[in-house]
């Protein structure tokens, strides 16, 4: 389900980029619902939607003009966020599996 949101994200936000050569106004929005899913996904079960988070936080801050990032360094920060969630999934199921 993550990464299947995270390459549909990253598949309409390539072809907005090209295609409609997307403002500011628009990226705050995408970035503002990527953050609140992947905060109501952290409230349902906590390392899910993490790195719907951190893809969200860094897209509004992109869009804000406090950070400048290109095509892939966009990439690099999908595959960082991903990394970071799944990482944090393996250390709470090996710690879940301690306490049992």
């Amino acid at each position: 389900m993550f990464w299947g949101v995270i390459l549909f994200t990253a598949g309409v936000f390539i072809l907005l980029s090209v295609v409609l050569s997307v403002t500011s106004p628009i990226w705050l929005v995408f970035g503002a619902i990527a953050l609140v899913g992947g905060i109501v996904s952290m409230i349902k079960s906590f390392p899910n939607g993490l790195g719907l988070s951190i893809l969200g936080g860094l897209i509004i801050t992109q869009a804000l003009g406090y950070i400048k990032m290109g095509f892939w360094e966009f990439v690099v920060a999908i595959i960082a966020a991903g990394l970071i969630e799944i990482g944090l999934k393996l250390m709470v199921a090996s710690h879940r599996k301690e306490n049992w």
